[in-house]
């Protein structure tokens, strides 16, 4: 069968849309279309569901509204609850929250899967080795390699400088983008296509070998059969409106993959009735909180031109927190920045002069998801006191890295401090205020652990086998089944999760 994308436009004023298929997969993004790319080339028939709609890089907007509007969940608005309330970004669209990301590439820790081996006894379903392959040829196939000189931009360099001055291990980004123009739109959506983001790569790459899209389309509920998954009822929906369209009933043959993400998959779980008996379905939810400085430089900065994110610093891993730099748009500035009215404005009128660096913290705290009451979803996420504690001094290296790059101040974005400092020292009243989140305009990225994979039904949702204790056939293969958060980006490694999960049902 021929390989197709069809939304709602698409299928519009039909009573019906019907399909089968070796294998079927919820989710466009990391997971989701890496399996595709895997299963496809090995053979299988594919096909793959996506809540949000595809948005060619034609119809993509500059601005960051219409962005959130296109290619963002929530329109951007995402929250967890907690004594903060605390952004949870994530992308609705093909190619999911890869269309939105720095492209920030990372490989797992081998600490982090070490502890996964002794705690949590994943060591054989996740050879290390097998892993390191996966990756190698991810590296190829996403031209991952860091940004050239010529592109990174001074908001990059700058903590480039920093680092080198202050003796602290930093380095460029490796980067999923073939060859980068420097345009600083990643959160956007690419405006060029360099970015090897799954929309870009595995999903047409998928497309071309024969599977079919169905996006603007919410997986709803489960066919099953003798006790076992057979295949995904659906609905198609405009993602902006809510207008209603066709029922999606596709028949899964082998099997059905579900990638929705750490927040979308457990409620599809529990929506129907898979892993409830678990006692951690929707719960232990992990996450990388962070919060950025702003450093203001006599010299133009201009973080609007170069890699959004290009430079890195994992000195202090080992405590905990990661340092990368963060290009802002004006539209987000604006939320960052101190004051309203005429200062704002008198802030904006120096953007061109501000670098902004960000700190995230490999976090302790574990949260929750569940459906909302009224529909929706409800989130529950709140760091621990000590995961703030970290966080105060990430802010505190930050405001020593701006200083030491040359900034002539720093806004440190702090409840109680003032809206600009001159000094390190005048962070003191940071750290003698309670460990309270609402100090800080923090957002939490990078999603993990709710639907735990283990060896007992009792305990954990998914076997070490990727499938689920309670219903054979079906599968879960992104961050979701992460015992634990990693302290580095995802993406790379929820992408060779679901080729490992791909290549072993394949064979």
């Amino acid at each position: 069968m021929s390989g197709a994308i069809l939304e709602l436009r698409d299928v519009s004023g039909k009573p019906r849309v019907q399909d089968a298929a070796d294998v079927v997969v919820i989710g466009s993004g990391a997971a989701g279309a890496t399996a595709a790319r895997v299963l496809t080339e090995a053979g299988l028939d594919v096909v793959l569901i996506e809540e949000g709609a595809h948005v060619s890089t034609a119809d993509l907007q500059n601005d960051m509204w219409s962005s959130f509007k296109q290619v963002w969940r929530d329109l951007g608005f995402q929250v967890a609850n907690g004594r903060a309330l605390t952004p949870i970004l994530q992308g609705r669209c093909v190619g999911g929250t890869t269309a939105i990301n720095g492209a920030i590439i990372h490989r797992m820790p081998e600490k982090i899967w070490a502890r996964w081996r002794d705690e949590f006894g994943l060591g054989d379903a996740l050879p290390y080795a097998e892993l390191v392959r996966i990756w190698d040829t991810l590296d190829q196939e996403l031209h991952v390699g860091t940004a050239p000189e010529a592109v990174l931009g001074q908001n990059n360099a700058l903590m480039r400088t920093a680092t080198e001055r202050l003796g602290i291990a930093g380095n460029l980004i490796r980067r999923n983008v073939k060859d980068c123009q420097g345009s600083a739109h990643c959160n956007q959506g690419c405006p060029t296509a360099r970015r090897q983001s799954m929309n870009v790569s595995y999903v047409p790459r998928s497309v071309a070998a024969g599977a079919r899209v169905y996006a603007t389309c919410t997986a709803t509920s489960l066919l099953t059969r003798g006790g076992r998954a057979t295949g995904v009822i659906g609905r198609f929906r405009d993602p902006l409106s809510g207008e209603s369209g066709p029922e999606l009933r596709v028949e899964a043959r082998r099997a059905v993959f579900l990638a929705a993400s750490a927040i979308q998959t457990p409620l599809f779980l529990a929506h129907n009735r898979v892993g409830r008996g678990s006692g951690v379905l929707g719960k232990r939810l992990q996450a990388h909180p962070g919060t950025a400085v702003v450093g203001v430089f006599d010299a133009p900065v201009k973080m609007f031109r170069g890699a959004t994110q290009g430079y890195e610093s994992v000195h202090y891993w080992d405590e905990r927190m990661k340092f990368e730099t963060v290009a802002m748009p004006p539209e987000l500035a604006m939320a960052r920045l101190p004051g309203l009215g005429p200062e704002l404005m008198r802030e904006l009128a120096r953007y061109a002069h501000l670098a902004v660096w960000g700190v995230q913290v490999r976090a302790e705290a574990m949260g929750s998801v569940r459906a909302g009451l009224f529909g929706g979803t409800h989130i529950e996420y709140d760091m621990t006191d000590a995961d703030i504690r970290v966080l105060k001094l990430g802010v505190r290296r930050l405001t020593e890295m701006m200083f030491a790059a040359g900034a002539r101040a720093v806004l440190p974005g702090v409840h109680g401090l003032p809206a600009s400092i001159a000094s390190v020292d005048e962070l003191q009243p940071m750290f003698d205020a309670a460990d309270d989140p609402r100090l800080f305009h923090t957002i939490a990225a990078h999603l993990f652990g709710t639907a735990l994979m283990g060896g007992s039904a009792f305990n954990s949702v998914v076997k070490p086998s990727f499938e689920t204790h309670d219903l054979p056939g079906l599968y879960v293969i992104d961050s979701s089944v992460f015992p634990t958060n990693m302290g580095v980006n995802p993406q790379h490694t929820i992408s060779a999760l679901a080729w490992l999960a791909a290549e072993r049902l394949a064979s």
